[in-house]
């Protein structure tokens, strides 16, 4: 999910960390015919006037190129943009005027927040026009985001507030490149674009969690063929993003299952509550001898993460928002031959009218495997 070290805490967001509903929820509020009640005035006021002045910042690519003053390796940066969007486009990715521009001189710190009960996986959500409800806000202020964090502390829920490096509106504005993006590794760089153009290319309507599990699925995907095509096979930055990916997919599948470990506790009507929170406690707890005995090649950042910065509800919940179904993904893409564009409209077809489209998906993997049983018995 991300290509940096330490894991979960660094500049170069983590494939469920990116920010992209959080601050284009304030651009539906805003664009909404009627301003309903889980649209705070004041939230949608102060969010429009700073994703106002964002998108005032906006100037494009090639004329700050052509006059130069960044640095060498932002201006190296900057100039490979359009070579991953023209390659995202080869995948069969749409090409958007998304990153067309940079937020030059822009240098404001985005916020999200996130919410939970704490003793179920019930997350809090907000409701807004046209995007539907969320499960996470999005703030220009951290001033702001302190506040709405400790009203929510003060209701009952665990909250987990983090900085976001990358920022979207899905489709109202033109977004621009941030200047911190370009301090970003370009395995990181080039998965952020590919995440983008992904849900540029396809969103199922009413499933957030969906389309941020399918938009990693097809970023992590790309980034592979993009560095292979572009140096060679075994080339440095492909060895460092799928060493670095080899422990990210044990620390997932750690927190997958310290979810399951929660939830069937959660969900035990015979254990009174005191006991449900002491049990939560020290599954928590152990997170970090988890990762000690999961044979990683480098525990050090995630130990150092984990003491750093302890997990909650909110904070594992917002995992599995990016997180659900990547074997089900894997099965419709094999299905596929490993083509990315036929598995990208294999997964509109899959999803289209379904109520539920991890179900959808869930079933066409499961049809994928017998079929596979069959031809191979």
């Amino acid at each position: 999910m991300t290509r940096q070290h330490p894991p979960y805490e660094t500049a170069s967001p983590p494939r469920w960390r990116r920010l992209k509903l959080g601050i284009g929820v304030a651009a539906a509020c805003l664009l909404g015919t009627t301003l309903l009640p889980s649209c705070s005035l004041g939230y949608v006021l102060s969010s429009g006037y700073y994703q106002a002045e964002l998108l005032a910042s906006r100037r494009p690519i090639d004329k700050v190129l052509a006059e130069g003053g960044l640095g060498v390796g932002q201006e190296q940066r900057l100039r490979m943009i359009p070579e991953i969007k023209a390659y995202g486009k080869g995948l069969g990715l749409s090409a958007t005027q998304n990153y067309d521009t940079i937020a030059e001189g822009w240098d404001r710190t985005i916020w999200n927040l996130s919410a939970c009960a704490p003793l179920s996986f019930e997350p809090a959500t907000w409701w807004f026009p046209v995007v539907g409800r969320v499960p996470y806000l999005g703030y220009f202020k951290e001033e702001d985001a302190r506040r709405r964090e400790t009203e929510l502390l003060g209701e009952g829920y665990d909250v987990h507030l983090r900085t976001a490096g990358a920022y979207s509106t899905l489709g109202w504005f033109r977004d621009p490149v941030l200047p911190g993006m370009l301090r970003w590794t370009e395995a990181d760089l080039s998965e952020t674009v590919f995440h983008e153009l992904a849900h540029a290319t396809l969103w199922v309507p009413g499933s957030v969690m969906f389309n941020e599990s399918f938009a990693n699925y097809v970023g992590e995907t790309a980034v592979e063929r993009y560095l292979v095509d572009r140096y060679g096979p075994g080339n440095d930055a492909l060895a460092t993003l799928q060493r670095t990916n080899r422990d990210g997919a044990r620390f997932e599948a750690l927190l997958h299952q310290l979810y399951k470990d929660l939830d069937t506790v959660y969900r035990d009507t015979t254990i009174a509550d005191v006991e449900k929170a002491a049990r939560k406690t020290a599954l928590y707890a152990s997170l970090e001898s988890r990762v000690l005995t999961a044979g990683f090649e480098d525990p050090v950042p995630y130990v150092n993460s984990i003491r750093r910065s302890g997990w909650n509800n909110a904070r594992l919940m917002q995992f599995q928002v990016y997180n659900t179904n990547q074997a089900a993904f894997d099965a419709v893409l094999a299905r596929n031959g490993g083509d990315l564009k036929k598995f990208i409209d294999d997964i509109g077809t899959i999803t289209r009218g379904a109520r539920d489209p991890f179900a959808a998906l869930e079933t066409a993997a499961s049809a994928t495997a017998i079929g596979a049983d069959v031809q191979n018995p």
